[in-house]
């Protein structure tokens, strides 16, 4: 994925790990701060099988000389250090066999992804989204409902009150603001001139 839009919701979600079944060992964000896939990109090449699961590597074997891994061929000194390195990043791993693996929304950890929090997000000064990476947004990791949100925020096509009136859907008088203040909510924040 690009720059801006691209990687803002990858970022911003996490693999929590259960049992280890839906989770894949090499793709998957689950240890660390990013796939093993490209912490370790030499191994991932020369890695036999490339789309096991963190529960099949760790029942065939993910300590020094397990079975889970298979190589094309003989390893090097140097890439026998990077296997040790991620023997270290797995040595404290347990999996629990009585829950599933999940996702974690990192913006929300508590009450999860909600359309609310993703606007708070895009919207707020700072969050590095451009609108030229708009169709960005549209990739498999991502939720059809979120691309979708996102797509419409982007383009100023969400259903708010000014897109609205501006559509002919609502008249001035529905715009007042819905505190009680009175005003419109149009006029109030300088959104209709």
């Amino acid at each position: 994925m690009g720059s801006g839009v691209g990687s803002w919701f990858q970022d911003s979600v996490r693999r929590v790990v259960g049992d280890g079944r839906g989770t894949l060992f090499w793709h998957d964000t689950w240890v660390g701060e990013v796939p093993l896939r490209l912490k370790f990109p030499r191994l991932f090449d020369l890695a036999v099988h490339k789309e096991r699961t963190v529960e099949e590597m760790r029942r065939l074997g993910w300590g020094k000389g397990g079975g889970g891994w298979e190589w094309r061929r003989r390893l090097l000194a140097w890439e026998e250090e990077s296997v040790g390195e991620c023997h270290a990043m797995l040595h404290n791993v347990v999996l629990q066999d009585t829950s599933i693996d999940t996702w974690r929304w990192l913006l929300d950890p508590i009450h999860g992804y909600t359309a609310r929090g993703t606007y708070h997000f895009l919207t707020t000064p700072g969050a590095d989204v451009h609108i030229s990476h708009a169709d960005e947004v549209w990739h498999r990791c991502i939720p059809a409902k979120v691309s979708l949100f996102v797509w419409r925020l982007l383009r100023d096509r969400l259903p708010t009150k000014i897109n609205l009136l501006r559509r002919g859907v609502l008249q001035v008088t529905d715009t007042v603001c819905t505190t009680g203040c009175g005003q419109s909510e149009i006029y109030a924040y300088g959104w209709f001139t």
